[in-house]
């Protein structure tokens, strides 16, 4: 293992105590947040909530400290052993989050838009494209099954229009 960033799963909640306590041990850390609306009212949302980009040397002898850190689960990888992570993935994460926070996010589909999935079990199925789940599943959509409308998160990228935003055709 060599000197890098890791993704650390930490417990809800205790990202800002954790972030101080691993910075005592010289632990770089990134927590990406992204903003969102909700209610009318901008706020701060991590990424990916309950996990953190740390930069460190687990060969280091503040590995222990960082390790057994109060509110850190463990490091991602094969056995739980850390497995770093390209310092480009971490660079293109944190350009595209600091464009989301500067521009907004740009929309590839509004609310009512008819959208067919195009991945996993539901591949092929028509849904009415209901809303985006920042930092979660990334969107929502109704889906008629057995008779009855279900609302699901997907993941954005398995989705494709049938038909221009906003229509219902």
């Amino acid at each position: 293992m060599a000197v890098g960033w890791y993704v650390a799963a930490i417990q809800r909640g205790k990202e800002s105590a954790l972030k101080a306590g691993l910075a005592r041990h010289g632990v770089e850390v990134y927590n990406p947040d992204i903003v969102v609306v909700r209610r009318g009212k901008k706020l701060r949302e991590p990424l990916f909530p309950c996990y953190l980009f740390c930069f460190l040397d687990p060969q280091s002898a503040q590995w222990p400290q960082v390790r057994w850190a109060k509110g850190l689960r463990y490091f991602l990888g094969p056995a739980r052993q850390p497995t770093p992570v390209a310092s480009s993935l971490v660079e293109e994460i944190r350009a595209r989050a600091e464009g989301w926070n500067r521009s907004g996010w740009e929309s590839a589909f509004a609310p009512g838009q008819q959208v067919r999935i195009n991945a996993g079990v539901l591949s092929g199925v028509d849904a009415i494209f209901s809303r985006y789940l920042p930092g979660r599943q990334r969107c929502e959509v109704l889906v008629s099954l057995v008779g009855r409308t279900h609302r699901l998160p997907i993941p954005t990228l398995t989705l494709e229009a049938r038909h221009p935003a906003g229509l219902l055709a």
